[in-house]
């Protein structure tokens, strides 16, 4: 596919838009013209990301070249490109890197049109999610059809057809990571409150089931950061990777995680894509008593981490099914929160729920005392035990009650 250098200027045209900014909000092309013959933006380099002019059209690191996505001749030949991908390479979906730095009218007609085209193929729920690594009001901007922050109440949705069905999101990533690493467990309550704040701002409606599926990725490591586990300990990740299991959205595991790798640093200087990159320097640094984690076989299915991984992903499978109601989504909380533990209740049905109780402390027993919607009398078994399960017989009113070990869940 051939893109287009052309210095012409032309007075007289203007970006498509509007494009949005870090808050939601509205911005518009006052008509300054720009080089319109060109398939690339002549606009310099992108500084500063909360212009919602500058992010859309600057060239990213000063060495990316940036292509003119908010016009339809180039717009047309990345959806014929990108069908080209799918056909040849049988792909199911897409992760869109860095969507804040694209035009909302590109993902208004690219989006469709591959879905329409990943249906000739059989492909009926072509999968399109984005990294969200902006706030909650810029990444509803592109989740389904979208909305502005003048929106979120009236029911009203940005013209056109939805986008993008969800993305990674970094805000629960911060409540967790931050509780756990710098011990700060008093941000458990902030899962909760995050999804309340997000449901006016959302459009999670897919026309292709026709209901609302939330489909935000929840994660407990990412390629920007280090791994949690090295600069905790297992036990760490391992209640983060029990809370994103059952949280709404889907469950999002780092290459490596499954198999207890905890090299320092992140995969952008280069140290923790062990599997993936060409230096072995990680090999001489002894992150156990054994040596390194990644020193040995990439893919063991006998590790503590694969194993409790799929003993996660059996349980979810278990008690929530295909997701096949908008009753998956509902997340019930204590009315009144229980200090630095994390306590919901979710089902697809009623007779498949779970309630997660995990404590965000990282060094002292918690004990937990909250008011559920279970009848009295129920007898909660802990399928997360590999032991023989704990039991705890729910009390007068729903009252659940017990103590947590530190970062028990």
């Amino acid at each position: 596919m051939d893109f287009w250098y052309n210095n012409t200027w032309d007075a007289n045209a203007t970006y498509t838009s509007p494009v949005y900014g870090q808050w939601g909000e509205a911005a518009y092309d006052g008509g300054r013209g720009t080089y319109d013959a060109s398939d690339f933006h002549h606009n310099g380099d992108l500084q500063d990301y909360y212009k919602p002019f500058e992010i859309h059209f600057g060239k990213i690191y000063g060495v990316m070249d940036d292509l003119r996505l908010e016009h339809e001749r180039v717009q047309d030949k990345y959806i014929a490109m990108t069908k080209a991908l799918i056909a040849s390479a049988d792909v199911d979906g897409f992760r869109v890197d860095t969507p804040m730095q694209v035009p909302l009218p590109f993902f208004k007609k690219w989006a469709p049109a591959v879905r329409e085209f990943a249906k000739t193929l059989g492909k009926d729920r072509f999968g399109i999610f984005g990294e969200f690594y902006v706030t909650p009001a810029r990444y509803a901007t592109m989740t389904g059809r979208g909305k502005d922050l003048s929106m979120y109440e009236n029911g009203k949705f940005i013209d056109g057809p939805a986008t993008l069905k969800g993305g990674i999101v970094y805000s629960y990533y911060f409540y967790t990571f931050s509780a756990l690493v710098y011990d700060m467990p008093e941000l458990s309550d902030g899962l909760p409150l995050a999804y309340e704040a997000e449901k006016p701002m959302l459009d999670t409606f897919d026309p292709m089931s026709n209901r609302k599926e939330y489909a935000m990725w929840n994660f407990c490591n990412n390629h920007d950061n280090w791994r949690m586990q090295s600069m905790t300990n297992v036990s760490h990740f391992h209640m983060c990777l029990a809370v994103i299991t059952f949280w709404p959205g889907v469950p999002l595991h780092y290459a490596g995680d499954e198999q207890n790798f905890n090299s320092p640093g992140s995969a952008l200087d280069g140290w923790a894509r062990e599997e993936l990159g060409v230096s072995l320097a990680w090999r001489a640094v002894r992150t156990t008593p054994e040596g390194n984690p990644a020193d040995g076989d990439s893919f063991d299915m006998t590790s503590a981490s694969y194993r409790y991984i799929h003993r996660l992903n059996s349980l979810r499978k278990a008690y929530f099914g295909n997701f096949g109601s908008e009753q998956c989504d509902v997340v019930e909380t204590p009315e009144t929160p229980v200090a630095q533990v994390l306590i919901f209740t979710r089902g697809c049905v009623a007779e498949h729920r779970i309630t997660l109780v995990a404590n965000f402390n990282t060094s002292a027993n918690r004990t937990f005392s909250a008011k559920t919607s279970w009848p009295e009398g129920t007898v909660l078994v802990d399928a997360l035990s590999l032991a023989p399960a704990p039991e705890l017989r729910v009390g007068a009113g729903g009252r659940l009650e017990g103590v947590l070990p530190p970062v028990g869940a």
